[in-house]
């Protein structure tokens, strides 16, 4: 009967009765709080009305966080505006204001296109965006005295050289007159990428314009700040970062708002900090650490992006953003192409002829000697452990816990095959066999045949980004490679990650090649199952193995090109929304065929025109489903929102933009 039910999808939404809008009278002006609240539920997505009580009259400001009665429960929200009109036939009071005002005009249009476009709440944004307040931080910052900035000079230009690893003619360099010129630009990273950071930021300053940075990690952050206080020692800046106590960051993030400083630099959350820059800089962008892990799941250069427009239409000057990447997130908006920074020699070495992985191959063994010469060598592996991976000697087949199915290793020298989780010892393959072989190294096990092969060398192994190591040798797994100058690196298994399902597999594999070629400043070796185009595209920083990719990407209907939301839930809800989308669809093109028989199909379907289905696929939690359309068509988004607004709270999960 639920089938047969949403199995109309050419039935019109019921249409609500427009409520009336009554004006307020009051002894001051404004009385009705508009207010964004932060409730348990996401839908239905809306402001909601109060009156404002004379005794909050002078503190009810717009963006300052108050408290209200919402049934029989008080929550906090953010008061977006005070007008004297209200649809609602009775208004509750506020019950109090929460300190000082916190959001901008900005910020609030920036969460309500966030909203909209992502399919989120206003809230949903505002809560990872706003930190939460602390009286003590207030008061320390409130009772200061007006700033009083150095004049700042700009000494010589900041981008006049070129990259001496690329070819002369791919070469472009950037004279420090054209950098604030209000578009977009993509700035190759490279070894002197910080430094080339901060001269951006002192370029600006020197023209009184104001800087917010966006880095992946906390230890990025703290190599900006030291590149920006090498050049500029007296000038304050503002650290938004989740790892900041919660005093700390309520501090920063006031002096941010007030004008107390202006350099801003932050983690993802840092993003949406509400300080009036002309320049926005965002630092390996393509890193996963800038995307929210959680709705509405962006990416931190979108963010900057969105406030590039909305700060030009508020009138708030003309923005630059400035993206130091290499490689860049595949999107379709336009910039210009900047090389420059210092990049050391990159080669491959041809290795697995069978089942190499975690061998050193001759060439390594050479780049090492050569590399001692003349300081450290850095060596990334890719798992961390002694042997992470065995399989059957016999038939080749993984090995696994016949109990609870992870991965049989060798933790440490010495020890016996055991269950990475149960530490079972007791093993036996289905073609009858006991016996195991290597299939990885882990970073030990390099450590120790490395040690064996330099015998007078000190060889230290790291596994953790906040480890630190002073050794001529150092094997570090991804993102763990310690913030200091290498002669040469060797990158073992390099093209290990290649063989992943994602759809950004090449360019998340060069974005970790790079990553470690930017500490080393002679001759990185890629060994390993590299591609020689991924290769040269490393070596010269070379963006033309990204053409492909988009041409590929066009014809199959991909991001950038198509705009994919990932819904999950459970079949009745799901079912509810895609009758509500085709019924609000209807009159353009409403799906052909029933939204029961819709989802017991599989692969890409027609939904509407212009709108594909991929899936569904169904496990003990629910169905899984994609919805896309061509981009910048904003149809399927819209609607999906208008959709949950209709229907109010569904057990449904929306993710805009997945990771494919």
């Amino acid at each position: 009967m639920l089938d047969a039910l949403f199995d109309l999808p050419s039935q019109p939404a019921l249409l609500q009765a427009e409520r009336a809008v009554r004006t307020v009278e009051s002894e001051h002006p404004d009385p009705v709080a508009r207010v964004v609240l932060d409730t348990p539920f996401s839908w239905p997505d809306k402001y909601y009305d109060y009156l404002i009580p004379e005794k909050l009259h002078k503190k009810a400001l717009p963006g300052a966080r108050v408290r209200v009665e919402f049934g029989s429960k008080r929550l906090t929200g953010f008061l977006r505006e005070r007008t004297n009109t209200t649809d609602s036939p009775r208004l509750r009071p506020l019950v109090n204001v929460l300190g000082e005002p916190v959001v901008t005009e900005e910020i609030f249009l920036l969460a309500e296109q966030v909203a909209r476009d992502n399919v989120c709440s206003v809230h949903d944004f505002l809560r990872g965006a706003v930190p939460p307040r602390h009286a003590r931080a207030a008061k320390t910052i409130l009772e200061l005295p007006a700033p009083v900035f150095d004049e700042i000079e700009m000494q010589g230009g900041a981008f006049d050289s070129t990259d001496s690893s690329s070819d002369a003619s791919s070469s472009t360099a950037l004279p420090t007159h054209d950098l604030l010129d209000g578009h977009e630009k993509l700035l190759l990273a490279g070894r002197s990428t910080w430094q080339r950071v901060a001269a951006s930021t002192q370029l600006a300053l020197s023209k009184n314009v104001k800087v917010l940075i966006v880095c992946p990690t906390s230890l990025d952050v703290k190599k900006c700040r030291q590149a920006v206080v090498n050049l500029l020692p007296k000038e304050p800046i503002a650290l938004i970062e989740a790892s900041a106590s919660a005093e700390t960051r309520y501090r920063h993030y006031l002096s941010a708002l007030l004008g107390r400083t202006r350099i801003v630099i932050g983690t993802r959350a840092a993003a949406a900090t509400p300080i009036n820059a002309g320049l926005l800089i965002v630092v390996d962008e393509q890193n996963g650490a800038m995307r929210d892990k959680r709705s509405p799941y962006l990416w931190a250069d979108d963010v900057l992006r969105a406030r590039k427009q909305i700060g030009e239409h508020l009138g708030m000057g003309e923005r630059t953003l400035l993206r130091f990447s290499y490689p860049p997130r595949l999107t379709l908006n336009e910039s210009g192409v900047v090389t420059g920074g210092e990049w050391p020699k990159v080669t491959r070495a041809e290795q697995w002829a069978g089942d190499q992985r975690g061998i050193l191959p001759n060439a390594a063994f050479e780049t090492i000697r050569k590399g001692l010469e003349s300081g450290a060598v850095l060596i990334s592996a890719p798992r961390a452990g002694y042997v992470p991976a065995l399989a059957c000697a016999s038939c080749g087949k993984r090995a696994v816990c016949q109990d609870c199915g992870s991965s049989i290793a060798v933790p440490k020298a010495g020890s016996n095959a055991s269950c990475t989780r149960c530490g079972t010892g007791q093993w036996r393959c289905s073609c009858g066999s006991t016996k195991l072989r290597a299939v990885a190294r882990g970073s030990q096990r390099l450590a120790q045949e490395i040690a064996r092969a330099f015998p007078s060398v000190e060889v230290d192994s790291i596994r953790s980004g906040t480890e630190s190591s002073g050794s001529p040798i150092v094997i570090a797994t991804p993102g763990a490679e310690p913030d200091r100058e290498f002669s040469a690196g060797v990158i073992i298994d390099a093209g290990a990650r290649l063989a992943s399902l994602a759809l950004d597999a090449e360019i998340e594999a060069i974005g970790r090649w790079a990553r470690v070629a930017m500490k080393v400043s002679d001759h990185l070796l890629l060994a390993g199952g590299v591609p020689p185009h991924l290769a040269h595209a490393l070596a010269n920083r070379d963006l033309g193995f990204l053409t492909p990719l988009l041409e590929e990407r066009e014809v199959l209907g991909q991001p950038p090109f198509h705009r994919w939301f990932h819904v999950s839930g459970k079949k009745p809800d799901i079912q509810r929304l895609l009758g509500e989308v085709a019924a609000r669809l209807e009159g353009e093109a409403p799906p052909e065929q029933g939204i029961a028989a819709l989802l017991s199909g599989g692969g890409r379907q027609v939904f509407a025109e212009g709108i594909h289905l991929v899936g569904p696929t169904e496990d003990e939690t629910g169905l899984s489903l994609y919805l896309h359309e061509r981009t910048p068509s904003k149809r399927l988004a819209r609607t999906l929102r208008d959709s949950f607004q209709h229907l109010g709270q569904l057990a449904i999960r929306v993710e805009a933009d997945p990771i494919l």
